[in-house]
């Protein structure tokens, strides 16, 4: 044992030493070149790797200080934090280095910029006298953008990289400017630049659909006349030369009819269908894109959505008459796994209905709904009609969709059921086992159709620029029904923003109430597409809400058509990341609405461009209905069950321990007064005012009296179990125990009393749990023969409570002498019955071990792992490990 543990130290030294080598080569270099001004990105990725290594030297060294006797542990730690704060400065240099080289880039391109606006020429710059057309990411005027650009500056051998990166960017703006943001100037940025640049907008095969659609999208003339047939030739020659400049002139021949049937073929088709598309042919380069191509991608997508559809016994027809996708449905509720049945994708033939003759399923018919159960009989038997799926050309026992009985028998549809249609019955067993189950459901309207509508929320694209000269695009909603405004986390960590904590309360839904220190940042937002800004204060949260979807349908309303829009929907369901509340929603609306009538989306102009909201047209559609069918296991399930769910215990992961602003108060705040901890009580908010709530006190207490009064001895014993010290009101009342042996009556100050509506515990804060697990302790504590057990007497009471908070723990008392007035008393110590009491007992105990660790390293880890509230348990191999 002796060699292996000296093995085992040798081999630990070794890899400590080999990290602390490598960190120490890594800061040597990144010192040097912060010293040579090396390109950031290189030193930064130095730093990152540092950071990795000396984690690791770090979990080593915890280990190698356990194997460490006590004469060598101080010489061990001491150079340790030598290393430790060399590392440190290694990181402040690279942080200086970096401050300095993005405060340089900054001034500079500012300066750039200002005087190329102004026409004057910094340095060597030598733009050419004529003015560029600024480009806003629109990819039909890319082209005329580019080859103006390449002949004034990218072509150019007199200026430098950097010169013309500062002029690519002073003439992008929009979208366009977007997608170089992220570039820093520098020279070796300005090639990745344009390359990015031209891959994102220089798209030859959607120019040439665009012009192949327009020219087939060209109107006939009516009255033909000189003005109209001129119009008419310069559009059409307008088409013909823009394809002749890209190669494909129609007039020679170089436009194929398969390229001009490919454009219109993608036009008829779905759009999921041709982004499934576009994404094949991205991800198979080897693939031409061509209509030969198309079609055969076409036929395989309708086999495999026929092999779906059939496994479901639905008759298929064509893929352009589909009614909903799987990714409308679930864009539209609420995102969950699904089983098998669920993901099924149903499609439905336009038929006529055979009673009404119009364009409906007969389920859906008013005619046939509007007659009682009996015509609905004779209908189906005069049409012909399965009494099972009410479809005509089979009988019921022949149905493929019908469904059987517990005895076999093929049931009837709900329709022509006499059963009461309104006896909806719950099951009340406990749901043990749960199956999801896919059933069509349609919704009736007053013409018979089947229909669906769905709101549209007020959602835009907006852009926020930071002082320190990042920029990020955001989703927002306007939210006139949020008091303030918040934005993710992780949107301020990413652009670097800071600045000062609020205590707030957030209130939801069934009067749920949440206390919360929150940091408020300052938010400069502007328009992706337009230069309108303002300046907005925001709270910063961890998540805001769910996906919300985006689904105007803006060729559906005449009404919205040719407006500039906040956001371009390109996307099926958007993440928000700033949320927008009434105190700066009319900083961002104006005054600007276009609205048709209550049954339409209504369009309202902001400084972000126009954002769409309210109703959406009705669409026909087949809806599917996800289901929970409860069913009760037997008796041999739930021991099964319940043998797993005990397996499962304690495989869970936790983050108890995680650091939180209770618990970092606390850290600043505890002392040691010689004698005892002293801790402050955990306000929600320093500026809470706590009632005087005397009266309530006092009647608790006249109520006590009275109840003990009856009965001698137990009112001796609630007089003798009386707190002493002297000096909000805690109400109390008298617990007993007759099978204790002593202390049968315990004194219980209760601290959740309402008064006026409000109580003491709901103005402190909980606190983060720091209970170990039980179940780890237990299974640690079985390890060795040798059992140890202790516990803390009254723990709550060994912590003195802050001078300044005792005044909120008072209490009455008068020995049960009722004609006599009660005497007030307020405690010097932490009280059971405030729900900070646990937290502030572990808080305490942790410190206590945290701060005796280098002393008593073994007996203060055991402490923080091995402690169950005021109870230890841990067990040892020898006896002499357990007397020492």
């Amino acid at each position: 044992m002796k060699g292996e543990a000296t093995k085992k130290f040798e081999e630990l030294t070794k890899k400590l030493d080999r990290m602390k080598r490598r960190v120490n080569d890594l800061m040597t270099e990144i010192q040097n070149r912060c010293a040579e001004n090396v390109e950031i990105e290189k030193i930064g990725a130095m730093v990152t790797e540092m950071d990795r290594i000396y984690s690791l030297a770090e979990d080593l060294q915890w280990s190698y200080e356990e194997l460490l006797n006590e004469d060598n542990l101080a010489t061990n730690v001491h150079e340790w934090n030598a290393f430790h704060y060399a590392v440190v400065d290694t990181r402040a240099t690279f942080q200086v280095y970096k401050e300095k080289i993005i405060k340089s880039s900054k001034t500079e391109t500012a300066e750039r910029k200002a005087a190329f606006e102004e026409g004057k020429e910094p340095c060597n710059l030598r733009i050419p006298k004529w003015q560029l057309t600024p480009f806003d990411g629109d990819i039909m005027q890319f082209g005329a953008f580019w080859d103006q650009f390449q002949a004034s500056v990218h072509s150019r051998t007199d200026l430098n990289d950097i010169e013309k990166f500062i002029c690519l960017r002073s003439n992008l703006k929009g979208p366009a400017l977007d997608v170089i943001s992220g570039f820093s100037i520098t020279a070796t940025n300005y090639p990745e630049a344009v390359k990015t640049l031209r891959e994102r907008f220089d798209r030859a095969d959607l120019i040439i659909q665009h012009h192949i659609i327009q020219l087939a999208e060209i109107k006939k003339m009516t009255e033909p006349s000189p003005t109209g047939l001129r119009k008419l030739y310069d559009k059409l020659m307008l088409h013909f030369r823009a394809l002749r400049a890209m190669g494909k002139d129609p007039i020679n021949g170089q436009l194929t009819t398969a390229e001009i049937f490919l454009a219109l073929t993608q036009k008829a088709m779905p759009s999921e269908l041709n982004k499934k598309w576009e994404e094949f042919i991205e991800s198979n380069t080897s693939t031409p894109a061509n209509l030969e191509s198309f079609l055969e991608f076409v036929r395989k997508q309708i086999d495999i959505e026929e092999k779906v559809t059939f496994t479901k016994g639905t008759k298929f027809t064509s893929v352009e008459k589909c009614p909903t996708t799987l990714h409308e449905n679930r864009s539209k509720g609420r995102p969950g796994k699904y089983t098998t049945a669920a993901l099924q994708i149903h499609t439905q033939e336009r038929t006529r209905c055979l009673l009404c003759q119009k364009f409906h399923d007969i389920s859906a018919c008013t005619q046939f709904l509007g007659s009682d159960v009996d015509e609905r009989w004779r209908i189906a038997k005069r049409l012909g009609l399965c009494y099972s799926c009410l479809k005509k050309g089979h009988r019921k026992k022949e149905c493929r969709v019908s469904r059987k009985t517990a005895t076999g028998e093929t049931t009837i549809h709900d329709l022509l059921n006499r059963k009461d249609v309104g006896d909806k019955k719950t099951d009340e067993n406990p749901v043990e086992n749960i199956t999801k189950v896919c059933l069509k459901m349609n919704v009736d309207k007053k013409d018979g159709s089947s229909s669906y509508s769905n709101g549209s929320l007020q959602i835009a694209r907006a852009m926020i620029c930071a002082e320190n000269g990042m920029k990020r695009t955001v989703n927002c909603i306007l939210d006139s029904g949020a008091q303030r405004s918040f934005v993710k986390r992780e949107v301020v960590e990413s652009l670097g923003l800071n600045g000062p904590k609020e205590h707030i309360t957030i209130s939801g839904f069934n009067q749920r109430n949440e206390h919360r220190k929150l940091m408020r940042v300052e938010l400069r937002l502007k328009g992706v597409d337009s230069d309108n800004s303002c300046v907005i204060n925001a709270l910063c949260v961890p998540h805001l809400c769910g996906k919300a979807p985006l689904n105007p349908m803006m060729e559906e309303h005449e009404h919205l058509k040719g407006l500039k829009l906040a956001d371009q929907f390109q996307r099926g369901e958007v993440e928000i990341d700033l949320l927008i509340g009434i105190d700066h929603y009319y900083d961002i609306v104006l005054n600007e609405i276009k609205r048709v009538d209550t049954s339409k989306p209504t369009a309202v102009k902001t400084i972000f461009g126009w954002v769409i909201c309210g109703k959406n047209i009705p669409q026909h559609r087949t809806h599917l209905l996800h289901c929970k069918v409860n069913e009760e296991c037997n008796c041999e399930c739930n021991i099964i069950k319940k043998f797993w769910e005990l397996e499962a215990l304690g495989t869970e992961l936790r983050n108890d321990f995680e650091v939180n602003d209770v618990l970092e108060r606390f850290k600043n705040e505890v002392r040691f007064d010689g004698e005892r901890y002293v801790v402050k009580l955990p306000w929600r908010s320093p500026e809470v005012q706590v009632l005087n709530n005397y009266e309530q006190a006092e009647r608790r207490l006249q109520q006590l009296e009275k109840r003990l009064s009856n009965n001698s001895e137990r009112a001796k014993e609630y007089d003798e179990e009386g707190i002493p010290g002297k000096t909000w009101y805690l109400p109390h009342h008298a617990v007993y125990r007759d099978d204790k042996t002593t202390t049968r009556c315990r004194i219980v100050f209760d601290a959740s009393a309402k008064y006026q509506g409000t109580l003491l515990n709901d103005f402190l804060e909980p606190g983060p749990p720091l209970q170990n697990q039980i179940l780890d302790i237990l299974i640690r504590f079985r390890r060795f023969k040798i059992g140890i057990q202790a516990d803390i007497s009254k723990m709550f009471l060994q912590i003195r409570l802050d001078p300044e908070d005792k005044d909120v723990s008072r209490f009455l008392w008068r020995n049960m002498k009722e004609g006599k007035r009660p005497r007030i008393f307020r405690f010097n110590r932490v009280t059971y019955g405030l729900n900070c009491a646990p937290f502030l007992a572990m808080a305490v105990l942790r410190h206590h071990a945290e701060s005796n660790q280098a002393e008593y390293g073994k007996a203060a880890e055991n402490v923080k792992r091995n402690m169950y509230v005021d109870d230890i348990v841990l067990s040892c191999e020898k006896e002499e490990d357990a007397i020492r």
